[in-house]
């Protein structure tokens, strides 16, 4: 039941749950801005690179639910490997942009054009330093020739320029630096630049050149899907392949014991949860389905349980990842950004039992509590119909937070899902801790309540968690209505400093498909 392949020395799980490791295990048993630094010390890297993308989309687009072809996922397994650097030392990128708009659109309702690259690089700038505070990603418009801030520079990104390729030309970078350009024109193509002659003459054939195909493939499958989180992934790759390890996307050579400690873990301890699995249709078809999944494909990955989700399959991921924790993993809910939730409700200052009251919303006169308009996470935020449901329980001081939602198989049937959460109360009132078990696995979830209308016709949630044993790491937001819909125009500017609270820009959201359906399995489930 085993491939003897090894496991890929990528960790995908940075910006998503739980399913992504799940693929990982699933392997083996199938055959705000801020100013640039000082010129750093760190080592350079000896061989730039120079990618460049050619983008041909003009308006956002939303990444296709079906599984990725295997060329990505076989680009991800080989990566160069990262010069040696002052670990404690910043880490220099530099984004040059042009005056070009991005693929980035906000919400249609907003009527807003598109936004310009150098907001989103400005955006990610402060993403970028969540991730690790010695992360600075300086924006600078595009030069005509010479910059200063360019000679401190590890790594180069050229986004929006009419035409990246020819201004890699005049860029001033060090020699040991490297460039990344996109390129927004009408073309489709991706092109591999290498600037430094003994690379391009070197090992053509070699490990080195394969590895640069390699990055090549991981950057323009990134690229494409045009999604910030996948963004934000694709600059940590880089920074792994060019600058130094990043945490978040490398692994150790034996990563979770390696294929043969990921085997024998699984065998000894979940044989007959590995044989069960394997040899029925439903819960191979699982694992086949998240083997297949692309380079951090979130989306694919958990369309893939969402879509064939069983007791058996459940029992296989609790076995080898919560119980046993095969691939060796451990995870933390995210500190970052720091997230208050507001202070106030009604003109008053907000309590455990009013903030409670507000996540309770509109259920009695619904049978939801809230309806999901938006939401900010590409892979678990944006099903159809999201039916949040908040209620107390029987016991004393019980709370329970179940979403109901659908999800849309590989082959179009849409089916109900649902997840049941326990929540308890946080220090400050409007801050809850939640835990759930989702097909095998635990998450602990740090939610915050960001705002909500004093007559509750909208909020937005804020929730930072983890799935230690799956070693994944994850943030999001919703923001949800009485009926999904979206509000009064007069509401939209507190919406977007709900969310800006929040990091987030309206133009990273997506919106969900919402109407009726009076079939949604919405009854409170018992203590």
């Amino acid at each position: 039941f085993f491939s003897p392949a090894p496991p890929t020395p990528l960790d995908r799980s940075m910006l998503g749950r739980r399913p992504e490791l799940l693929r990982a295990a699933a392997a083996a048993p199938t055959a705000s801005h801020h100013p640039c630094g000082p010129r750093p010390s760190a080592a350079a890297r000896a061989h730039p690179v120079v990618v460049v993308a050619r983008d041909s989309n003009s308006s956002r687009s939303r990444r296709s639910l079906a599984a990725s072809s295997s060329a990505g996922s076989d680009a991800a397994a080989a990566t160069l490997s990262s010069p040696a650097s002052d670990p404690t030392g910043p880490v220099r990128v530099v984004a040059v942009v042009g005056d070009g708009r991005s693929h980035f659109g906000f919400p249609e309702v907003l009527g807003r054009e598109r936004a310009t690259w150098r907001e989103v690089m400005r955006h990610l700038s402060d993403l970028l330093r969540w991730t690790d505070a010695r992360y600075d990603l300086c924006v600078i418009d595009a030069p005509d020739g010479e910059d200063a801030r360019l000679a401190a520079a590890q790594l180069v990104l050229v986004v929006g320029a009419p035409d990246s390729a020819r201004a890699l030309v005049n860029l001033q970078v060090p020699p040991g630096c490297s460039v990344v350009a996109f390129a927004d024109d009408a073309s489709d193509s991706f092109d591999l630049r290498l600037r430094g002659d003994d690379l391009l003459f070197g090992d053509l054939f070699g490990g080195l050149a394969r590895a640069e195909a390699a990055l090549a493939e991981s950057v323009r499958e990134l690229w494409r899907r045009k999604n910030f989180d996948d963004l934000l992934f694709l600059l940590l790759l880089l920074i792994d392949a060019c600058v130094e390890p990043v945490p978040r996307v490398s692994m150790t050579a034996g990563g979770g014991g390696g294929s043969l400690g990921l085997i024998w873990c699984m065998l000894t301890n979940c044989r007959e949860e590995v044989v069960a699995c394997v040899t029925d249709p439903e819960c191979k078809a699982a694992l086949d389905c998240l083997t297949g999944c692309g380079l951090n494909d979130q989306v694919c990955s958990y369309q893939c349980i969402v879509s064939h989700e069983s007791p058996l399959f459940e029992r296989f991921s609790q076995c080898v990842l919560q119980r046993h924790n095969c691939m060796k993993n451990a995870a933390e809910v995210p500190a970052e950004p720091v997230v208050e939730p507001m202070a106030e409700f009604r003109g008053q200052p907000l309590t455990h039992e009013a903030a409670e009251e507000i996540l309770i919303g509109w259920l009695g006169k619904e049978r939801h509590s809230w309806k999901v308009v938006t939401g900010q996470n590409a892979a678990y935020d944006i099903f159809p119909n999201q039916h949040q449901i908040f209620y107390r329980g029987k016991r004393k001081r019980s709370f329970w937070y179940d979403p109901v939602f659908q999800a849309r198989k590989f082959d179009g049937e849409l089916v109900w899902r649902r997840r049941h959460y326990r929540v308890r109360r946080g220090k400050v009132p409007g801050t809850f801790y939640f835990s759930v078990l989702d097909n095998g696995v635990i998450s602990n979830e740090f939610w915050r309540i960001a705002d909500a209308a004093d007559d509750l016709t909208w909020t937005v949630l804020y929730y930072a968690g983890a799935a230690s044993a799956a070693g994944q790491a994850y943030t999001g937001a919703v923001f949800a209505t009485r009926d999904g819909q979206w509000p009064a125009e007069s509401e939209f500017a507190r919406v977007e400093a709900a969310h800006a609270k929040c990091g987030i820009k309206l133009w990273e959201l997506f919106e969900v498909e919402n109407y009726p359906c009076p079939d949604a399995p919405l009854g409170l489930l018992d203590d």
